[in-house]
């Protein structure tokens, strides 16, 4: 129970659809989520960093809060007594996801300021996204149409580093050369 309170019970804000009005609301997780997420980190835990997860969402079943969920707790994962991720990546391949997935990761943050969401033109972004890595942004949203422009940066500048990369909507994404780089 108290592993529910503290890591999954969350108040958010939600927008009534007909009147436009926003009002707070409470929410738990279901069983395949908080599963799911302890599973997940349960398995980066024992293995550390650089592991590959295939997880299964079916539609209506609640993968915005999982996702939430699972990248709030990786920002102080630990192993060792040392933190495994510098930051986690949260990757989107459709502009309406990717402000619905910013959206629910900062209503379930602790503490908003180590989220940084990639927005505006893609010159600005590709800057954004360069900046949030060489800051060390905890957790950094973006589409994957960011990234063919910072790739090699990313290599030379960050291969020390330990990213968690988190892929919404990963089956949709999984064409064409940006998501093979």
């Amino acid at each position: 129970m108290t592993d529910i309170i503290e890591h999954f019970a969350q108040k958010v804000e939600k927008k009534d659809e007909k009147t436009g009005r926003k009002k707070e609301e409470m929410v738990f997780p279901r069983y395949h989520q908080m599963d799911v997420v302890h599973k997940l980190l349960g398995d980066v835990r024992t293995h550390g960093a650089g592991r590959r997860y295939l997880i299964q969402h079916s539609a209506g079943s609640g993968k915005s809060n999982s996702i939430a969920w699972l990248v709030c707790q990786l920002i102080d994962c630990k192993r060792d007594e040392k933190t495994i991720f510098d930051s986690i990546i949260v990757i989107t391949d459709r502009t309406i996801l990717d402000e619905q997935i910013r959206g629910t990761i900062r209503q379930f943050a602790q503490v908003s300021s180590t989220i940084g969401a990639v927005t505006g033109q893609s010159d600005s972004k590709t800057s954004q996204l360069r900046d949030f890595l060489a800051s060390g942004k905890r957790v950094i949203i973006a589409t994957i149409q960011t990234f063919p422009y910072v790739l090699k940066e990313i290599a030379d500048n960050h291969r020390q580093g330990n990213f968690a990369v988190v892929i919404d909507e990963a089956h949709s994404s999984q064409g064409g050369k940006a998501s093979a780089a």
